[in-house]
């Protein structure tokens, strides 16, 4: 018995420790919150210039002066968000006007948020203030939201809805002596999870106890500025969070233990594994089919992890490695290069902007941009690329893509350059080939724009870089290999404005690879010196002009950057990051890209196989997250996150291109853990199945999906492209008698972009309504929407000998014309003819 109740009392003293801690920190955290709550002061009171508006007002214009007021004009549906409320009631005060041109209704105010009528705005010059009751949410953001009928005024595009001067929000009651109780809990919560998460993962309570300390008086902080503290740090996730956080990080070790006998108890069952990787992809086709997201991804993922167990490890060469590298080159630029001038269908206004460049550079000694601001506002590495091309070949629609295509059907050898000493020669090949037929890959290859040269560049410098930091490189070699790693990286930055990033993904890369080990850093560092220097150098003309003009190099980032966002339903900085990124975690399996420019939209950006296998690869590399290799694996996509997670239209295909190689590196990895090892023959077979799989599936969807979709096509220029096609049909061809047709088109097409590129250097002949010459043969093109008043008007331009010809280009469903097709002689019918058969 005494052995007994000591027994007991040992145990009791053991829990008590235990739940000291935790208890003596939420008491110091309900402490900082009870003094901060008693000096909080919650609401706010702004004018229109105030520097912070733009924090609570949304859906406005730039501010504007007359001789008496400073005002901001709204859009027809305008926000104003309420923080630091948190489920209490707040009474809003605004002060507005919305003065119309004479003939415009009087406009109605409604509240979507308070759904109600709040009555007509003053139809005078009067300002009028608003007091209004809101209710708030207790978690989330609490937007208010107003709807007027928006007008536009003459020489204005803006639509306009009401003018506002001043905004206030106060809470209906003085004080209190705790935040709201969601808050309360929530505030509480994060010392206590900071606490625990630093215990388990160093397990050093000093650590953790410095930690949780420190987090105290910042939430004393948030309690006494509620209105500042909930916009940096919004209540979210309730409440998952902090529920979910909290239960795994306290049961960590019997969830742990509770894996590790799972685990063991599958791995004795290889068949099981491979029934469930089944499922995974079974659920990446359904949720293509409609099966619910939520129900889709819980299955994927008990599937990746189940199905993990078939994964071995082993050796990973190959022989015969040039001709299968030669032949993943050849297909990657075949699929690359195949009906480039037809698909895409027609010329993106973009596409044709960076080629005028291209030709500006050509033909001007004098023109040499850095960075173009104006009409293209990007770096004009690929214009250079591209002028001699068209210099010498012409401005065509497949002349102006094929730099691109070819730096696209290039990017799968620097990848097996990049990861060969990151993964293994086997695994590199097969990431090579994974990213060779991505449909993703392919629409950001087939068309004139910069965002794989970056890419290209920056797997470039990583190769470099890697092996010129290998301990067995002299320093020779490894200045010479470091130096060729800045030049790329510098480079990089001169492609796309993802490219920015590319030094900071080096300089990561390096921290990965020499870690904290000194002696490495001291034999690294004459090799160091030389990428910095060697970096540097080449980006000085760049860095100049960013001296100069920073305010032009920005603006395209600054205009697209996430806080700069106008949504109605998130607009703090954490809430856009973590709405963010849960898109661009979903855009592998869910839903990706919208415009049909970047990808098909609404598809998810890999397919199931690639997108199954990435999965895999990076349990893979969470397996040893600490070895260098597979590190890297997980810094340069988390790198490449960045540009897309901070900026807006998210997921965005070009800012996110940058995580597919080493998604492809990941699942290379994944494939040959799966098939290879150890090495058979049937493992061979069984691996080039699922490749031929994925060309399939990608083929599939670009070649056949893409290129008769509306939504695909029709973000191109396809009447602008048919029409320039046109204009240079009689100049390209070889029959004197086709040579003689003038092919006139409506004045304003001239101006476009499109047509200026597709016609320059070009005698162009423009349509204004008057009668056309009266002699020699005549093509008048028309856009499908002509009225018939204009068909009429272009017929009698034409004379008597003039008539609509049958032949004119149609949509890829064969039924929706382009262009309407006009013409006068022989020749000007057989030069439709050939243009359209």
């Amino acid at each position: 018995m005494p052995l007994f109740f000591a027994g007991e009392s040992g145990w009791h003293r053991r829990r008590w420790a235990a739940l000291f801690a935790p208890a003596l920190l939420l008491l110091l955290t309900c402490i900082a919150l009870l003094l901060g709550s008693i000096q909080a002061t919650p609401g706010f009171r702004l004018r229109v210039d105030d520097p912070d508006i733009l924090r609570y007002l949304v859906q406005v214009f730039p501010l504007e002066r007359n001789d008496s007021e400073t005002y901001r004009w709204s859009q027809g549906q305008f926000g104003i968000y309420l923080y630091g409320f948190d489920g209490r009631a707040a009474l809003v005060s605004l002060r507005m006007t919305s003065p119309r041109p004479e003939g415009v209704a009087t406009p109605q105010l409604t509240s979507p948020t308070l759904q109600s009528d709040l009555g007509e705005l003053p139809s005078g010059r009067g300002w009028v203030r608003y007091h209004l009751l809101v209710p708030t949410a207790a978690y989330g953001e609490t937007a208010l939201l107003f709807h007027v009928p928006p007008f536009q005024p003459r020489n204005d595009p803006r639509p306009l809805g009401v003018a506002l001067a001043d905004i206030a929000a106060q809470p209906t009651a003085e004080r209190f002596f705790l935040p709201p109780l969601v808050r309360s809990i929530f505030l509480l919560s994060l010392p206590l999870i900071l606490w625990l998460l630093v215990l388990r993962l160093t397990g050093r309570r000093g650590w953790a106890w410095g930690v949780g300390l420190l987090a105290v008086p910042v939430m004393g902080w948030a309690s006494a500025n509620p209105t500042l503290a909930s916009y940096l740090l919004p209540t979210l996730g309730w409440p998952w969070w902090p529920l979910l956080p909290l239960l795994g990080l306290i049961f960590t070790l019997q969830i742990a233990e509770g894996l590790r006998a799972s685990r063991a108890w599958i791995t004795a069952r290889p068949r099981f594994a491979w029934a469930w990787l089944g499922v995974a992809l079974g659920c990446l086709v359904a949720m293509r089919a409609g099966l619910p997201w939520p129900v889709g991804m819980l299955g994927l993922g008990l599937g990746v992890w189940v199905g993990s167990s078939a994964l071995r490890e082993g050796e990973t060469e190959v022989r015969v490695t040039p001709i299968i590298l030669l032949l993943i080159v050849g297909v990657s630029l075949g699929l690359r290069l195949v009906n480039l001038d037809g698909q895409p269908l027609a010329l993106w206004r973009d596409e044709a902007r960076h080629g005028l460049q291209a030709l500006k550079i050509w033909n001007d000694p004098a023109y040499r941009p850095v960075y173009v601001a104006e009409g293209a506002d990007l770096p004009a590495l690929l214009f250079y690329l591209m002028a001699p091309v068209l210099g010498l070949l012409g401005p065509q629609v497949w002349t102006v893509r094929l730099v691109s295509a070819l730096i696209g059907g290039l990017t799968p050898l620097a990848l097996y350059w990049a990861a060969r000493p990151l993964i293994g020669r086997r695994p590199a090949l097969l990431a090579a080939a994974l990213l060779a037929c991505s449909s993703w890959a392919l629409s950001m290859s087939r068309w004139a724009f910069p965002a794989t040269l970056d890419h290209l560049l920056t797997l470039t410098a990583v190769g470099f870089a890697w092996r010129g930091l290998d301990p067995a490189a002299n320093w020779r070699r490894s200045s010479l290999l470091l130096g060729m790693a800045g030049l790329c990286a510098g480079f990089a930055t001169y492609a796309y404005h993802t490219g920015r990033v590319a030094p900071l993904a080096l300089a990561l890369l390096v921290l990965v690879r020499l870690g904290l080990d000194r002696r490495a850093w001291l034999r690294a560092l004459p090799g160091l010196l030389v990428a910095a220097t060697v970096g540097l150098l080449t980006m000085a003309p760049l860095l100049n002009y960013i001296l100069h003009n920073y305010a032009d190099y920005n603006r395209r980032v600054s205009q697209v950057a996430i806080l700069k966002s106008d949504y109605l339903d998130t607009h703090t900085p954490l809430g856009l990051v973590l709405e963010n990124t849960g898109r661009y975690l979903l855009m592998w399996h869910v839903q990706g890209e919208l415009n049909g420019r970047h990808h098909m939209p609404d598809v998810p950006m890999v397919d199931p196989v690639l997108g199954l296998l990435m999965l895999l690869g990076l349990g893979l590399a969470l397996r040893r997250p600490y070895q260098p290799q597979r590190l890297a694996l997980l810094v340069i996509p988390a790198v490449y996150l960045l540009p897309a997670v901070f900026s807006t239209d998210a997921p965005h295909a070009m800012r996110a291109l940058g995580m597919l190689a080493p998604a492809c590196m990941l699942a290379g990895l994944a494939l040959d853990h799966l098939f290879l090892q150890p090495q058979r023959r049937a493992g061979y077979l069984r691996a080039a199945l699922v490749l031929l799989l994925s060309l399939g599936m990608n083929s599939w969807l670009y070649f056949g999906q893409m290129r008769i979709d509306a939504r695909v096509y029709g973000e191109f220029d396809l009447v602008e492209t048919a029409l320039g096609q046109a204009l240079q049909a009689p100049y390209r061809s070889h029959d004197p008698e086709l040579q003689a047709v003038q092919v006139y088109t409506p004045d304003k097409f001239l101006a476009t972009d499109t047509v200026r590129f597709l016609g320059y250097g070009l005698p162009l002949y423009a349509y204004t309504g008057d009668r056309l010459p009266s002699d020699g043969p005549i093509l008048l093109l028309l856009p499908v929407t002509a009225s018939p008043v204009a068909q009429a008007a272009a017929l009698e331009a034409l004379g008597p000998a003039g008539r609509r010809l049958p032949h004119q280009p149609y949509e890829p469903d064969g039924a929706t014309p382009i262009l309407l097709v006009f013409g006068r002689g022989a020749a000007a019918e057989r030069l439709a003819a050939q243009l359209w058969p």
